[in-house]
């Protein structure tokens, strides 16, 4: 699926007039692909349907709505919930509605309007469309608050009022719909948290605008798909060996944290690094060592809160002639920490995946990431908390438009950027974003972003390409804990569980 932003459609609606198609046609098509879906999902014969307008142009898509099911047999109510229309389009769909179709104003007749919403089957929302932003003004929260509560099910046109179009962001009520008709295209709000979740289900149709107009736009957002990732995985050959399929180094765990640096070597070795060399404390060596049987190990000396001169010598060794690294995964804050993770970034050739306190070490010094090698990607991959502090900014201010933040990161420090969380979103250097569907609640555990890394990386050292490889792991680790998900419970599944369903992704995949 490809989501386009509200200046992507305002383009494509220019292109379509310059073309010879009028604003009016397109707001016809618009509303007749809402009366098709609306005919399609209901039986209207006999029943009542109430079309909610404002004063713009979402208004005007409602009056044409209401002209195409006046033969339908339904009982048409329109309420104009800010009064006579505002613009040309809007006044003039009005006109053209007819006879048959009952008209009440919310400021003037608040009775007659909750009588005819009380009493609908069908309500349908055409109070504000992709245009929309900020909060409803009180006196439409309060006519959102009577539909929603109602229960009946609502149809809103093109995004459910309440929702800004690019970031999903909802600053007050907002229009629950049961399907939402996205004209021409999806939006970024259809897809991004909080505002998916007003949507429904949202059915894309046609509205007049031709489609090579759309497929000469690069979408703003696109979703991860289980084909795609199906035929990116690397095939085995059969006089293939080890260092075929890369060596990967995992710089992570702390006393008190071994356990995550078993999670990503694990996950890597389960995504098929051929060889996963875990550079660790020597302290905590017995505890890993006993657990993870098949990787290798480099020990690492702490005197004073930094590495030894000899441990760092054994490092740099470890950093040459690897495919790619890992480093961040339970390193703990150690004052020595920052300084590791500048060698780390500094020392090395190969693509990196920086997660966990290998991003805190970043934090104030992301000039690192320009002085760093250029020509090997970089990834990161932040949870919301991490990124507020990457960015300068408060988790609600990434958290309400982590679309712009993501991207706006990505490109500004050339990095592809992995925004962990309810729609997990990756970000490339060129502008590129893409969206993970897959994933729920129950992976929101200590480990899980572990894994995540580990498996980043076993992708990279296998040599597909960082960005690739950084959507594969996410689709997958999502897809993993969704069957954890079935299988255990959200309440009771584990990280450690989504490791033991990877091998049987792969056996459906393979």
């Amino acid at each position: 699926m490809r989501y386009y932003s509200k200046k992507q459609m305002q383009a494509m609606e220019e292109q379509a007039v310059e073309r010879g198609v009028s604003m009016e046609m397109l707001m016809e098509s618009a509303g007749a692909a809402a009366a098709h879906v609306i005919r399609e999902k209901f039986s209207l014969d006999g029943k009542r349907v109430t079309i909610l307008c404002g004063k713009g142009n979402n208004g005007g898509d409602g009056f044409v709505v209401a002209r195409l099911l006046r033969d339908t047999g339904a009982y048409l109510s329109v309420v104009l919930a800010e009064g006579f229309p505002a613009t040309d389009l809007a006044r003039n769909a009005y006109g053209r509605m007819g006879p048959n179709v009952m008209v009440t104003d919310w400021k003037r007749e608040p009775r007659a309007v909750r009588q005819a919403i009380s009493a609908a089957d069908v309500l349908v929302d055409g109070l504000y469309g992709f245009g929309f932003r900020g909060r409803m003004p009180e006196h439409l929260e309060v006519l959102t608050e009577l539909a929603n509560r109602t229960r009946i099910p609502i149809v809103s046109l093109d995004i459910p009022s309440g929702v800004e179009c690019d970031t999903g962001a909802v600053h007050g009520m907002c229009i629950r719909a049961r399907y939402t008709v996205a004209f021409t295209v999806p939006k970024p709000a259809h897809a991004l948290y909080p505002g998916c979740e007003y949507c429904g289900e949202v059915i894309p149709a046609a509205a007049g605008i031709a489609p090579e107009i759309v497929c000469r736009t690069v979408p703003v957002l696109e979703s991860i798909e289980g084909d795609w990732v199906k035929s990116q995985l690397p095939k085995r050959h059969s006089q293939s060996n080890k260092g075929d399929y890369g060596k990967l180094l995992c710089v992570c765990g702390s006393e008190g944290m071994a356990g995550a640096a078993m999670m990503c070597g694990m996950a890597a070795l389960r995504c098929g690094a051929g060889l996963v060399n875990l550079a660790l404390p020597r302290t905590i060596y017995p505890i890993a060592a006993s657990r993870l049987l098949e990787s290798v190990y480099t020990l690492l000396d702490w005197q004073h809160g930094s590495l030894s001169v000899s441990s760092l010598e054994q490092l740099r060794k470890a950093l040459s002639g690897i495919s790619a690294c890992v480093a961040g995964c339970g390193l703990g804050s150690a004052p020595g920490i920052r300084w590791l993770v500048k060698e780390v970034l500094m020392n090395s050739t190969c693509p990196l995946v920086l997660d966990a306190d290998a991003l805190n070490s970043l934090c104030g010094n992301l000039d690192w990431l320009h002085a760093a090698d250029k020509n090997r990607p970089i990834v990161l991959t932040p949870h919301p908390g991490e990124m507020a502090r990457l960015a300068g900014m408060t988790v609600s201010e990434v958290q309400s438009n982590r679309l712009a933040v993501a991207t706006e990161f990505a490109q500004k420090w050339g990095v592809v950027l992995v925004l962990k969380g309810a729609g997990t979103l990756v970000a490339l250097p060129d502008g590129r974003c893409y969206l993970n569907h897959t994933g729920n609640p129950g992976m929101a555990r200590g480990g899980s972003g572990d894994i995540l890394a580990g498996m980043v990386g076993s992708f990279i050292a296998q040599g597909i390409e960082a960005s690739a490889a950084a959507r594969m792991a996410v689709y997958l680790h999502g897809l993993a804990g969704d069957r954890c998900a079935e299988k255990f419970s959200m309440q009771g599944m584990l990280p450690t569980d989504m490791l033991s369903q990877l091998p049987s992704l792969f056996l459906e995949m393979e």
